[in-house]
């Protein structure tokens, strides 16, 4: 058992002493277009940006009022077929309040800057069946008062490849706060998700899926439920052989 799966059962417990009483359930919908740019045959370097939408009150349009934006830079290290190491230097996040009171509506954004590091291992159960762990630790850093907080978060996923263009898998993650935040918010999240890929042609692929959150907002007493539907696009920049 990996250190990364040993974390998520150690981890897990915590779920059972977050507050048990829910608010609304919450839908948004997420987008996000990925730049890749190969740089050796084993590192490249990803430019993200992405964009979350939310429903207001009264309705369930995911599409209704802004979430979040952001850009963030990624560099990834491919030891092999099977162990990705990767770090993101630099991330902007434009975050807006979850809709719960008219209030939030018109309230100012937060602004957030992070530094990531991750670690992916893969394992081959059986012919295109694969068990993906993959464990982050991230540095959140917020402007003003607020508190800035490290985070780890593991997620553990199964994944069936029908063929080398098309994928389909399901999982779990889960988000804890180490430091900046008291013993009743250690938990932050949790994201359990199903997730289609179709690559198109050996530079674009679409990633379409859906994910429930179980959210613990720091300045909140009650586990907010989202449902979120995503789309991510991502486009390789390949290599041209010279003549």
């Amino acid at each position: 058992m990996t250190s990364g799966i040993k974390t998520l059962f150690l981890l897990l417990p915590i779920l059972f002493f977050a507050p048990k009483t829910t608010a609304q359930v919450h839908c948004n919908s997420w987008f996000r277009t990925t730049l890749s740019i190969p740089l050796t045959e084993k590192i490249k370097t990803d430019v993200e940006l992405q964009h979350r939408r939310q429903n207001d009150i009264g309705n369930d349009n995911l599409f209704d009022k802004t979430l979040m934006y952001t850009f963030r830079t990624w560099f990834h290290y491919k030891q092999n077929k099977d162990v990705v190491y990767a770090i993101s230097p630099f991330a902007y996040f434009s975050n807006y309040k979850i809709i719960q009171k008219e209030s939030d509506v018109n309230a100012n954004p937060s602004n957030e800057l992070r530094v990531s590091a991750s670690l992916e291992l893969q394992y081959e159960l059986a012919k295109k069946f694969f068990i993906v762990d993959r464990t982050a630790i991230e540095y959140r850093m917020f402007e003003g008062t607020a508190e800035n907080v490290l985070r780890l978060r593991n997620r553990l996923a199964a994944r069936y490849d029908f063929n080398a263009n098309f994928n389909a898998s399901v999982g779990d993650e889960i988000f804890i706060n180490v430091t900046g935040t008291d013993a009743q918010h250690l938990f932050d999240h949790d994201r359990l998700f199903a997730n289609l890929s179709f690559k198109l042609s050996r530079s674009s692929k679409f990633d379409l899926g859906y994910i429930y959150i179980s959210r613990l907002p720091k300045n909140n007493v009650e586990i907010i439920d989202e449902s979120n539907f995503y789309l991510n696009y991502s486009f390789t920049i390949l290599k041209t052989n010279p003549k």
